[in-house]
């Protein structure tokens, strides 16, 4: 019997749902019951990160994913995944709150961007990760160089982000503008830090063009069904 995953959602919706369409895609079995338990706890009500991070706001998004985190952990789950990159600024106290783990989504993404063997990434995510530098520190400690957008460009990224989170229709080719004036000489990947890129992103799948786009829900999919099928933290 594979473990059972825990999801804190909603932040946003979209990205949730997208990530569980992925699970579901990237699990290749015989009988339904094969495929891996999961628990989702959607709280979209958890303040904004970015927001927070970034001193637009003094409500903190701590204790509503503390909350979520023991909520999962008291009904049962064998580890956390939690689909939102900029949440990860706080990852520290919640691996702290609960005695299961907790699955790092942008140490997951960077591992697999070394496997691949690329150096320079070009990274678009909210302001409250660029500002934090959480995601650069798991890319540098593997060796990976990180170039993130002008403020100009960033401005427009924001607003994507903040359309999807809406509910707002965002095109792929909303999303291959920004790429193209995000990424500078010797990119050999952009990485879509945020879970709402991603489900843009997760539309281009097919694209045999560079560069290179990292759907971080994909990373987080695989490293959940592993977990769940082998133990493996």
């Amino acid at each position: 019997m594979s473990k059972l995953l825990g999801i804190i959602g909603g932040m946003g919706t979209q990205a949730t749902a997208c990530l569980y369409q992925i699970l579901h895609d990237l699990q290749s079995v015989a009988v339904e019951q094969e495929y891996i338990n999961v628990l989702l706890y959607s709280k979209p009500t958890i303040p904004d990160r970015t927001a927070y991070i970034t001193g637009q706001s003094t409500v903190s998004p701590l204790e509503p994913l503390i909350y979520a985190a023991k909520t999962l952990e008291n009904a049962g789950v064998d580890c956390i995944i939690i689909p939102c990159a900029t949440s990860h600024y706080f990852y520290e106290e919640l691996t702290k709150a609960v005695n299961i783990p907790i699955l790092n989504l942008l140490d997951e993404t960077a591992s697999y961007v070394k496997t691949l063997g690329f150096k320079k990434v070009c990274l678009l995510a909210t302001d409250g990760t660029i500002r934090g530098r959480f995601f650069h520190n798991s890319f540098e400690k593997c060796g990976i160089e990180v170039e993130t957008p002008s403020d100009s460009v960033q401005a427009d990224l924001m607003d994507i982000i903040y359309d999807i989170k809406r509910g707002e229709a965002v095109s792929l080719e909303d999303l291959g503008s920004i790429v193209s004036k995000a990424c500078g000489d010797g990119v050999d990947a952009v990485v879509l830090g945020c879970t709402e890129l991603c489900v843009v992103g997760d539309r281009g799948r097919q694209m045999n063009r560079p560069p290179v786009l990292i759907n971080i829900l994909e990373v987080l999919a695989e490293a959940s069904i592993a977990f769940c099928k082998t133990g493996r933290e």
